[in-house]
């Protein structure tokens, strides 16, 4: 079994399970006003998992121990305002210099699309009395 089946099995049977959900778009912007706090939670558990086994916090080059795990520490706190727009997430600069290995990366883009409400799919925008929204599938 791999390693994030195992974190979705002791978190609960996230993945697999999908709703779809109306949810109000922010603004002008494609993003979500609400978003997935159950896939969240996974999502965090799995970044952090590969941070304290791969990232050394006394060798940690791009300072993932001061930007990323505060920021993962107060998701699970629920401390946090939601979402989190992509702009203020952290270590955006090396992952547009492709500075983080691609396997950090890959569990970083995770994180970062679920906690700033990304569409991970092409939806259709649903206007209800001037308000964007769109149907998202969530995790039940």
């Amino acid at each position: 079994m791999r390693l994030p089946e195992i974190i979705r099995k002791v978190i609960g049977n996230a993945m697999g399970v999908t709703k779809k959900r109306l949810v109000k778009l922010l603004g002008n912007t494609y993003f979500y006003a609400d978003i997935d706090e159950r896939r969240l939670r996974c999502d965090t558990v799995e970044l952090l998992v590969y941070i304290r086994s791969h990232i050394d916090p006394d060798n940690d080059e791009h300072e993932v121990w001061k930007w990323v795990v505060p920021v993962c520490e107060s998701v699970l706190a629920c401390t946090i305002s939601l979402p989190v727009p992509f702009y203020e997430l952290p270590l955006k600069y090396a992952v547009r210099e492709r500075l983080l290995t691609p396997e950090f990366e890959k569990v970083l883009a995770e994180f970062s699309l679920t906690i700033s409400g990304s569409p991970r799919e092409v939806y259709e925008e649903i206007v209800i009395d001037g308000v964007r929204h769109a149907y998202v599938e969530f995790e039940e």
